[in-house]
């Protein structure tokens, strides 16, 4: 591995390089974790309070690699890497090597998520915000598989502690106000919007009726519609009439008889996994090519039929997500281990060679069901899309 300490005089090629080597190191630290001292991290902080996170393993904290790739530090007592408090400075080290200075990732809300709606909820009761410019709305709590007994086995939605100021049903007039809010503070420039899943009558009449309500103040949003293969193909048009930029359908696994089996909700409630690609297909001559999506739970599938899967995807102008597979608490695969961080580098490395081979945008690879940063970043950096030695964090380009 090349040092992670570069100098504006190295050239871009030696700099796309460190880039790469940061964006590998975030998956081995995925895999084994770090170990640090946290009331020392604590002191250098200050009274940072990281988000919630539901039915997951504590994240740690959020931490920038020197050439700009963010990592989380997931506490693990018997791990090679450290981080240690020098000079009042964070030194990240592989066993006794000192590898870089780190810095401290802040991800403070933004003011407006402390508004409050016209019916009393906060703005952040009703959506969340990234650092891209992106609202997601997960406009339901709970999914109705679970009454019948058909969750998606790596899925937390139904097992996780529930945020008692989130309500568990968001109406579309809630979201619409919410939205306004966010565009008008400049955080709204791409929006996603998913939930549990729910009859496909219902969802359709629910993803129009947003729409409906933001039109009301805005003639145009770029927005991407997280939703199942519906039965009648006709249906998919809506969408597209109703103003979503882009459509999604998760397919999660690309293997059919591993969709059966970690996916049987969608298999079963949704026409099977031959359905779903017929459905990804059609999306892309209705939306057009790069604004079609799947994800992707990485590291489920056989790695080389995996690749050839997102192949045959992305020569269709379908653009795969994906990041790696994290056991959540209290879901059946809890307690499975994830592939090691060699296996997801190599299907990370050659999946977005062939994403930038069939075109993709870096704005369609971060459009999406919202795990794009895990390519995105590696995207960008192979066509050398940063400034002197550093990848700034990806912002969507503002709505006209």
């Amino acid at each position: 591995m090349a040092t992670l300490t570069g100098t504006q005089t190295q050239d871009k090629e030696t700099i796309k390089q460190l880039l790469l080597d940061e964006a590998r190191l975030d998956l081995e630290f995925n895999e084994k974790g770090i170990f640090y001292d946290a009331d020392e991290i604590k002191r250098l902080r200050g009274n940072v309070v990281e988000p919630k996170t539901y039915g997951r393993e504590p994240v740690g904290f959020s931490f920038v690699l020197p050439h700009g790739i963010t990592s989380n530090a997931k506490f693990n007592r018997w791990t090679p890497y450290s981080i240690v408090v020098e000079n009042d400075k964070p030194i990240l080290y592989n066993d006794k090597e000192p590898i870089a200075e780190i810095k401290f990732h802040n991800r403070i809300q933004p003011p407006v998520m402390e508004q409050r709606l016209s019916t009393g909820e906060k703005v952040r009761s009703i959506i969340g915000s990234n650092q891209h410019g992106e609202i997601s709305i997960g406009y339901s709590a709970e999914c109705s598989l679970k009454d019948l007994g058909e969750d998606c086995l790596f899925c937390s939605i139904n097992v996780r502690e529930k945020d008692p100021e989130r309500p568990l049903l968001k109406n579309p007039r809630q979201i619409s106000e919410a939205y306004h809010l966010a565009r008008q503070a400049g955080i709204a420039n791409q929006l996603r919007i998913t939930g549990g899943f729910v009859p496909e009558r219902r969802e359709l009449e629910y993803y129009l009726d947003v729409a409906e309500a933001i039109h009301e103040n805005y003639e145009i949003f770029k927005g991407v519609a997280v939703i199942g293969a519906p039965a009648d193909l006709s249906i998919l048009e809506k969408y597209k009439e109703a103003g979503y930029s882009d459509i999604s359908h998760n397919l999660e696994v690309w293997d059919k008889n591993l969709f059966a089996l970690i996916v049987p909700g969608k298999s079963k409630r949704n026409g099977g996994w031959e359905h779903w690609v017929r459905s990804l297909e059609r999306s892309v001559e209705i939306f057009g090519r790069g604004n079609v999506h799947s994800n992707f739970v990485g590291g489920l599938d056989p790695k080389d039929e995996f690749i050839e899967g997102i192949e045959h995807l992305s020569s269709k102008g379908i653009v795969a997500h994906f990041g790696p597979f994290r056991p959540q608490k209290g879901t059946p695969l809890e307690g499975w281990r994830s592939p090691e961080a060699s296996f997801h580098w190599e299907v990370l490395d050659k999946v977005t060679d062939i994403q930038i081979r069939h075109g993709f945008t870096t704005e369609q690879m971060y459009r999406g069901p919202g795990s794009g940063d895990h390519t995105g970043r590696v995207v960008r950096t192979k066509r050398g899309d940063f400034e002197g030695n550093y990848l700034d964090t990806y912002k969507y380009p503002a709505i006209d």
